[in-house]
């Protein structure tokens, strides 16, 4: 995949513009698709991205998918993944000649691509943080490189769909055991997305208090029963060590589930703390996980009431 080829970022928030704006200063083409509307006619916007002392101002060209006749490049997947069951049928209708990477975090959301027969699924953890200062601005920054394994696919499109996304600014790897990593997040995530919208606080909670922290080891250790299940070789020591060491790195940022949350809009709980569960209730025997579970229907209750409760 040469740096010529187009990128296409299906999803123009926090993590899709600064992906495009650090694409575009490295070179390369991106463009980035609005999924949520369809209005959008071929044009461009300048995007800012912030990580400390550096900072980037670049044009970005940006139009909506339903404005596309086709999508002939790499497809970089960063909308919300609840949003994955529209978009994946709308990708079938155009003449799709990349490959998708999906750079949500959750498990399950490669459901909806492979459902609709896509041959080239890999799939990205993302370890970034990343808010919204303005219009497209955005305080940006990678905790770590994010890996990108294979769904569906082989070793070779896996390696040049990294070269293609991967910067210095947002760095890539390809990653063996994808499976592992998915889980790993999704867990972090689930502690981190439903405490802390619950407290209303940032992240950094988890070395501020310990009995927030003990309630996430108590949530851990539930996930790990179902992980020792699957055989994936996670323990709640290392997972326990991450969250803190993301804690102690926090940097005041609001976890993006409790910026929806306040803006009306719908979560990713149910690829988190809920898909856990249901994964869980779904082994034989089946996986009781109360506190995961619990966390999860108070995000999603509080979430639709203040999505019902938005001004039209």
């Amino acid at each position: 995949m040469g740096g010529s080829e187009t990128i296409y970022i299906l999803g123009s928030g926090a993590v899709g513009l600064p992906l495009a704006a650090y694409l575009v200063s490295d070179g390369k083409h991106a463009v980035a698709v609005r999924t949520s509307r369809s209005d959008v006619p071929r044009g461009t916007i300048t995007v800012s991205v912030r990580n400390g002392a550096d900072d980037l101002r670049v044009p970005v060209e940006t139009v909506s998918l339903s404005q596309l006749p086709h999508v002939d490049g790499m497809i970089a997947i960063t909308a919300k993944s609840y949003a994955n069951t529209s978009i994946a049928p709308e990708l079938r209708s155009k003449a799709v000649g990349g490959p998708l990477v999906l750079l949500q975090n959750g498990v399950g959301v490669e459901r909806a691509f492979l459902e609709a027969g896509f041959p080239r699924i890999y799939r990205c953890i993302l370890y970034v943080t990343s808010q919204a200062t303005a219009e497209n601005a955005f305080a940006f920054r990678p905790i770590t490189s994010s890996p990108i394994g294979i769904v569906k696919g082989n070793e070779p499109d896996l390696e040049k769909s990294v070269r293609a996304l991967a910067t210095s600014r947002f760095p890539f790897h390809p990653e063996k055991n994808i499976q592992r990593e998915t889980w790993k997040k999704a867990i972090i995530n689930s502690v981190f997305n439903s405490i802390c919208p619950l407290l209303e606080v940032d992240n950094g909670i988890f070395v501020r208090d310990k009995a927030v922290a003990s309630l996430a080891e108590e949530v851990v250790g539930e996930c790990v029963t179902l992980t020792d299940r699957l055989s994936l070789g996670l323990t709640q020591a290392e997972l326990m060590e991450q969250i803190l060491r993301i804690s102690k790195g926090s940097d005041g940022q609001l976890i993006s589930t409790l910026q929806d949350i306040r803006n009306g809009r719908e979560t990713e709980i149910e690829f988190l703390n809920l898909e856990i569960a249901r994964v869980a209730a779904s082994c034989q025997p089946k996986i009781d996980l109360p506190r995961t579970a619990f966390l999860g229907q108070m995000i999603l209750a509080r979430s639709r009431q203040r999505h019902a409760g938005r001004p039209s």
